[in-house]
């Protein structure tokens, strides 16, 4: 595992950066050159949904959801590839990295990590199977799962995190070998601080400091909302994505360029903090002192999300509710002038990354990690990322099922 581990970090850094730098295109020509982004927008989410569409249907919609697809059809199939080719073949992996540059480049607002945990797992999986005739024995499920931990450690420079999400997986499928996958997975979690030179990974810089006081009412709200927000945020995006894709007519061809539209209309009205992956989003704003995400931002950028990903692009969920997350503590913040705000961001991110995401503890680890916060601020975080994703498991239990 350790060449697959080094090859892993190595592309996917490349392909971080890469992403990093299209989004910044994508934010200078809306500053600069408005205009153009009526033409850009459409015609790039055009060639981002059509290359999906035509080569890879899989590199599109929700790429964690895809991980969660190939660790199922690893467990029916553990020594063999199989069909999970279908979501983690050579071609998936081309098509997804293009398709989701493309999508940022044109001012999409998906983000990179989503995408990295998938094509992480992909070229684990590819290797483990290349590995076969050397290694009859070797257990394709264990190598997605360590390629999805991965792809979340580099994207994230979060290699705790990484890892938490690996065991989480695991303890959900509920494997008779628990301690001995996650011992592998720690193997290459290790590594891949080691490839990083891990030092000091916090993409962001917050002073928060938690306390229990008068905002403890305003805070467990917020983690509330945040539960709901992401269950119709996943309803809607999974209903409507499904719809489209199943258009076999060549009217097809229009949802991407009038969803690229949408998208540059909306970003032109809302601003650079409504569109791109969300890093630049939630730096911003952990830097001002002050709220800084209104309605109309925190709303621009719900609603490009949703047209992005239902559009067909190739791009991910995670980064962008975590800018999601942050509007919403931005916004709850507000509500209390004399309140630290970094304290509402960082809630507000743990709790709709956690619902989102699917992995509560993994999520509170994440934002744990890449905000570099004190290891006595990690209660706070997992029980607003916990609780979050108790409401959206309550409401998906009551929600009547044919709405």
């Amino acid at each position: 595992m350790i060449f697959a581990t080094i090859l892993t970090v190595f592309l996917i850094e490349k392909y971080c950066q890469a992403f990093n730098q299209f989004g910044l295109f994508a934010k200078d020509r809306l500053l600069n050159q408005p205009i153009l982004a009526l033409i850009i927008t459409p015609a790039f989410f055009w060639m981002s949904a059509y290359l999906c569409r035509k080569f890879a249907v899989n590199a599109s919609g929700n790429s964690v959801e895809h991980f969660r697809e190939s660790l199922i059809e690893a467990e029916k199939t553990p020594y063999h590839f199989g069909k999970l080719s279908n979501l983690l073949g050579v071609k998936v992996i081309i098509i997804k990295t293009i398709s989701s540059l493309l999508c940022v480049f044109g001012g999409g607002a998906l983000g990179r990590e989503g995408p990295a945990v998938h094509m992480s797992a992909g070229i684990f999986a590819i290797i483990a199977n290349k590995l076969k005739s050397f290694l009859p024995n070797i257990k394709v499920e264990t190598w997605v799962l360590a390629g999805g931990a991965t792809g979340l450690a580099v994207a994230f420079h979060a290699p705790i995190a990484g890892f938490v999400f690996a065991v989480e997986k695991l303890i959900k499928s509920k494997p008779n070998n628990l301690i001995s996958d996650a011992i592998r997975v720690l193997a290459v979690i290790l590594i891949v601080i080691g490839a990083l030179y891990y030092h000091d990974t916090a993409a962001f810089d917050a002073n928060a400091n938690f306390q229990f006081s008068s905002q403890i009412i305003l805070l467990i709200f917020t983690a509330i909302i945040c539960g709901l927000v992401a269950f119709f945020f996943k309803k809607i995006n999974k209903y409507f994505y499904s719809k489209l894709a199943s258009i076999k007519s060549n009217w097809w061809h229009l949802i991407p360029i009038m969803a690229g539209l949408a998208v540059a209309v909306i970003s032109l009205y809302c601003g650079v903090y409504s569109f791109s992956g969300g890093v630049y989003t939630v730096d911003a704003a952990l830097l001002s002192p002050d709220t800084l995400l209104s309605y109309k931002e925190v709303g621009g950028r719900i609603i490009n999300t949703m047209i992005s990903f239902i559009s067909g692009c190739a791009g991910g969920l995670v980064a962008p509710a975590i800018a999601i997350g942050a509007g919403i503590g931005s916004i709850a913040s507000s509500f209390m002038p004399s309140a630290n705000v970094d304290v509402f961001l960082l809630i507000g991110m743990a709790a709709f990354l956690g619902a989102v995401l699917g992995e509560p503890i993994a999520a509170a680890i994440i934002i744990f990690e890449i905000t570099g916060q004190s290891v006595s601020n990690i209660p706070f975080l997992l029980t607003s990322s916990v609780a979050s994703f108790a409401v959206l498991k309550m409401v998906e239990k009551y929600y009547p099922k044919k709405i």
